[in-house]
């Protein structure tokens, strides 16, 4: 009975708080030129600060402003970053499709594409697994090492390893390192690996697959975006459909 009685009178105290809190509250934001008519309280009260102990009601408000404007010079930052980061993508991107216009065959193709993923991209291992047919065996006489022809009965079976979207990155199963990275000598942690086709109508024709591999579990990471990636592939597919007649 008696602690039912400390509770209340804990909870009557708190209350009142709460209802003086809101009524300071109410009449310093009716009343804006309070602290002009009473300057010296900026001065006399202090608010407690849990790094540097009691602090006056000024320095409190420009330490606010401070950390305020940090933080927003933090974000520009971050802003001005990404603009040059997508400012350089882009000229990538149009440096790339030019050279893939200007190559003569599709050995070229994959060579320039090789070439801008490791170069200007730092991509540690770079495949290319396409879809044979008559027109690329004979455009094929010696494969490069990084490109693998394969039936195409071989996309049907990477169903399960979730590269029906247009771009997967994420973890480097063993199974995906079987079937895109067979023999190389990284410990490849993450992979992306992007769909390629051949869009006519209404349908996809598949022509095969770039995979990069990476020995950062960071560098593909399953939350990162993929429209880079997706718009690289997009005009690799693009070159390599007539190929695909």
């Amino acid at each position: 009975m008696i602690s039912n009685k400390k509770q209340a009178l804990v909870e009557d105290h708190e209350y009142n708080w709460q209802e003086q809190d809101m009524a300071v509250a109410e009449y310093l934001r009716g009343s804006p030129d309070f602290f002009a008519r009473n300057p010296e309280l900026l001065l006399e009260i202090e608010v407690p600060h849990y790094q540097r102990g009691a602090v006056s009601l000024v320095e409190r408000r420009l330490s606010l402003h401070r950390e305020q404007y940090n933080d927003l010079r933090d974000r520009l930052s971050e802003i001005v970053d990404v603009a040059h980061q997508n400012d350089h993508l882009g000229e990538l991107l149009h440096d790339y499709s030019v050279a893939l216009m200007a190559a003569d065959s599709i050995v070229e193709v994959l060579e320039i594409t090789q070439t801008t993923l490791t170069n200007q991209l730092g991509c540690e291992d770079v495949r290319a697994i396409l879809i044979r047919n008559d027109l690329i065996e004979m455009c094929f006489e010696d494969a490069p090492s990084n490109v693998t022809l394969q039936d195409p009965v071989f996309s049907r079976s990477l169903r399960e390893l979730h590269t029906r979207r247009p771009v997967y990155c994420g973890h480097a199963s063993a199974e995906r390192i079987e079937q895109f990275f067979p023999d190389t000598e990284l410990a490849v942690k993450s992979v992306a690996i992007i769909r390629l086709s051949k869009v006519a109508g209404r349908q996809s024709l598949e022509i095969g697959y770039l995979a990069l591999g990476s020995e950062s579990k960071k560098r593909f990471a399953p939350h990162m975006g993929t429209d880079f990636l997706k718009r690289f592939g997009a005009l690799l597919s693009a070159r390599l459909a007539v190929f695909y007649d």
